[in-house]
């Protein structure tokens, strides 16, 4: 166990991550930038706790680089396993930080396999790896449910992930989240909180699971495939997008290309909504908008003429 744990009286990060940076050069390809401030690692234990964060819980942390995070959530009784991708860091965490709570794993935590019994994901991510971590953690809560998630990114990317201001920050990253999580932003953290200093802001960004009972799986891909598309030509309306769209998004209804044209045709004809739709821009729809698009795609002969 730490001399920090032990005392009950936590070592300020800046000091670890001073020790840290005097032993070992930071690798700038992993985007190694650590926290100096303690109020992010407050508020993200915190928030976590909120989602049942405590002695009973198996905690994933990605990148624990100086081991400031991983200490905050060992203080609460929670099992840690940590993935870390740098020896160094390793070597560092190994002799620095001992707790019996503690399972440190060198590797990269995008091609290893994830405990089976996590409760919650807790991690200051790397800002180049945050879209495939993010679907990794998505893929697992499908087929074992997290209890919560808070995850350290950069601001701008938070801000999608939480769609903080529509229509601006909504996107194909915000409407998969929203399927899975109520998304919300815990605090924006500065750049001067970090050593070395980024060239960017960050946000603390928590995520509540939250059942979406009424979209099945075939929906959920639906949606997904529809919206990343469409996103993709943000600057089109959606009847142009959808007319243009390729095989792989149509073939989630079952349709050949002549089909789907005239699947869209016939609900031009029959519905306002989707009219109306069409000639938006995909920003400027909500979630639920982008479930009931899907549906009226997916059972265009059951709308009323």
């Amino acid at each position: 166990m730490s001399l920090s744990i032990a005392c009950g009286k936590p070592e300020p990060p800046s000091k670890i991550v001073q020790r840290y940076l005097s032993a070992i050069k930071t690798d700038r390809s992993l985007g190694q930038n650590f926290l100096i401030n303690e109020t992010p690692i407050k508020k993200s234990v915190e928030f976590s706790e909120t989602l049942g964060l405590g002695k009973i819980s198996n905690v994933l942390e990605v990148g624990p680089g100086p081991g400031t995070l991983t200490s905050a959530i060992l203080n609460t009784g929670a099992d840690v396993t940590a993935i870390e991708i740098s020896s160094d860091a390793c070597d560092f965490l190994a002799t620095e930080l001992t707790h019996p709570n503690l399972r440190l794993v060198n590797g990269d935590a995008l091609a290893l396999h994830w405990p089976d019994n996590l409760t919650h994901v807790i991690a200051n991510i790397p800002y180049g790896i945050s879209s495939p971590i993010l679907s990794k953690i998505q893929d697992y809560h499908q087929n074992s449910p997290l209890q919560g998630i808070c995850l350290l990114v950069q601001r701008e990317f938070g801000n999608r992930m939480a769609m903080k201001t529509p229509p601006k920050d909504r996107g194909p990253l915000g409407i998969s989240l929203w399927l899975d999580f109520d998304c919300s932003i815990v605090m924006e953290v500065p750049r001067s909180c970090f050593r070395p200093q980024p060239e960017v802001d960050s946000s603390v960004i928590g995520l509540k699971p939250i059942s979406r009972d009424h979209i099945n799986e075939k929906e959920r891909l639906s949606i997904k495939g529809l919206a990343s598309w469409c996103f993709g030509r943000r600057r089109r309306k959606i009847r142009n997008s959808l007319r243009s769209a390729p095989n792989h998004v149509h073939r989630t209804w079952a349709v050949s290309r002549s089909d789907w044209i005239g699947r869209l045709a016939t609900l031009e004809g029959k519905s306002r909504d989707f009219t109306e739709m069409g000639q938006k821009r995909p920003e400027e729809l909500d979630p639920e908008s982008w479930v009931l698009l899907t549906r009226m795609i997916a059972h265009e002969d059951e709308l009323p003429v």
